[in-house]
């Protein structure tokens, strides 16, 4: 029996190859969860987005984002994710927007901000 892999399966192949860093990543979006007061924000597409892009950001060494030299990460700071994750990072997005973007939404909705 042959198999035919799909696109979406091959994108599924790619990220599953890379779970150790997408748990890096995770971790960042959850550290979020937990120094950021949902309340500050104006609305809970705000706080979802806001969580996501710090993760990545922080992920990715984005402009400004590494410029810590206290981190404790700081072999990742000087040189950054793997190419591979370089080359998936559209793909990276959007997995971690589809798992979180819910979840932090629920929280900003949980933590009762608009009484």
């Amino acid at each position: 029996m042959r198999y035919i892999i799909t696109e979406s399966q091959e994108l599924s192949l790619r990220l599953l190859r890379r779970g150790i860093e997408l748990e890096k990543i995770d971790e960042l979006i959850e550290f979020q969860t937990e120094i950021q007061n949902p309340c500050t924000f104006e609305g809970p597409e705000d706080y979802a987005d806001f969580c996501i892009g710090q993760g990545l950001g922080f992920y990715y060494c984005d402009e400004g984002y590494c410029d810590d030299e206290d981190d404790e990460d700081e072999e990742h700071n000087k040189k950054g994710p793997s190419e591979e994750m370089w080359d998936v990072r559209e793909d990276v997005e959007l997995y971690v927007e589809n798992k979180f973007y819910d979840y932090l939404y629920g929280l900003y909705e949980d933590s009762n901000c608009e009484e």
